[in-house]
């Protein structure tokens, strides 16, 4: 079945389920019949940009250790040219031991994303060293644990400076660029569990993941039909260092006092770290025990997962043009509680009038584009997983 046909199909059993459960209201219910007869096509999502990345290139902001070290050695193994930007001196030259020596496919920048004059520079260097980009991702991270409620304005700052503003900042710079190229590209952002699952206690994180996932989103709807693929990278318990992060925190942006709590919250002890709390219930989150290889499952059944594994979901990711690249799929139930709350709390207090619901309810054709290209393509190999 394709995904145009999938898509109707996904809609009008949509409309039917929610008459079903009262919840267009008994006004409603009458014309639900017409309302799926008029259903939007919405046509099939935006087809992979990049079907094959040897040869191409590839910038990983944060890409000396942990996930961006991961996916670097996985684009470097796919045949990609890959950019590694760093901030840290020892974790470069850590991360270049993974390589073959002077390997003309490797280059690193030294690259703060929170920099905005940098990022054009930077773009201007890679041009210079590979020509045009092919593949962005935004991947540097911080996991500070302030709460949203306590935290100051120096942890706000840093931690949508670089959670945030990094990949905005990032975005800006190479939308115009790709676009002018006018060649298959495609612009990954490595969010969080928390960025659609709210729950691990540093709120300012959440705040910031939860923000970079709908930039994904909103580049998905404005750039579908154009050249550059977009996706939300969204790892869970990861073993990286994310947990060293306060190391790395700016001397301008450092706060005078301890360390902000939530209120009424007992203090956190810190995890191994990673990316939505890599060994931990989020950063910040207390620490979880590393479980041995599963029998069954693979390494891709193992928490903290490795890098690697999760590099291998993002390259896949690509080549299928996915917006959401998931790489633990047990936050289901926690995903469907807060959107199942969302859906309870927009049952109408009286019946709304049938003229209401029209093909405008949508709002954005990706979403149900997405569900029909993942229903479509669910059935997927991928190796090394």
């Amino acid at each position: 079945m394709d995904e145009q046909t999938l898509n109707r199909r996904q809609i009008l059993g949509g409309v039917a389920a929610a008459g079903a459960a009262g919840l267009l209201g008994a006004g409603a219910v009458a014309s639900r019949d017409a309302q799926a007869a008029d259903a939007p096509d919405v046509g099939p999502s935006q087809a992979p940009t990049i079907t094959d990345v040897k040869g191409k290139v590839a910038y990983i902001t944060g890409g000396s250790s942990g996930i961006g070290l991961g996916i670097a050695r996985v684009f470097h193994e796919a045949g990609m040219k890959v950019v590694i930007g760093y901030l840290d001196e020892q974790h470069i030259g850590e991360a270049l031991k993974h390589f073959p020596d002077k390997d003309p496919r490797v280059h690193t920048i030294k690259h703060d994303v929170m920099d905005r004059d940098s990022w054009e520079r930077v773009a201007d260097e890679i041009e210079k060293k590979f020509g045009g980009l092919q593949v962005l991702v935004n991947n540097a991270g911080v996991g500070l644990q302030a709460p949203a409620s306590t935290g100051t304005y120096k942890d706000w700052e840093w931690g949508l400076g670089v959670n945030l503003w990094g990949p905005i900042y990032g975005v800006h710079t190479y939308v115009p660029r790709m676009l002018a190229a006018k060649q298959g590209a495609q612009i990954v952002t490595t969010t969080s569990t928390s960025g659609i699952l709210p729950g691990s206690g540093a709120g300012i994180y959440t705040v910031s993941k939860i923000a970079a996932v709908g930039l994904m989103e909103e580049l998905r709807l404005e750039l579908r039909n154009t050249n550059i693929g977009t996706s939300a990278f969204i790892p869970g318990l990861t073993a990286t260092n994310i947990g060293q992060s306060e190391s790395y925190r700016p001397a301008t942006l450092k706060n005078d006092g301890p360390a902000a709590v939530a209120p009424g919250a007992q203090p956190r002890r810190p995890g191994p770290g990673g990316a939505g709390g890599a060994g931990t219930g989020g950063p910040g989150g207390p620490p979880r025990p590393r479980p041995a290889a599963p029998t069954s499952g693979g390494p891709a059944a193992v928490r903290p997962m490795d890098p690697l594994v999760a590099a291998r979901f993002v390259l896949n990711g690509i080549l299928n043009n996915d917006l959401y690249i998931v790489a633990e799929p047990e936050y289901r139930a926690g995903v469907e509680a807060r959107s199942n709350a969302l859906l309870e709390s927009m049952n109408p207090f009286k019946p709304l009038p049938p003229e209401l619901y029209g093909p405008g309810i949508y709002r954005s054709p990706i979403y149900q584009q997405e569900i029909a290209h993942r229903k479509a393509t669910q059935n997927r190999e991928l190796a090394g997983t």
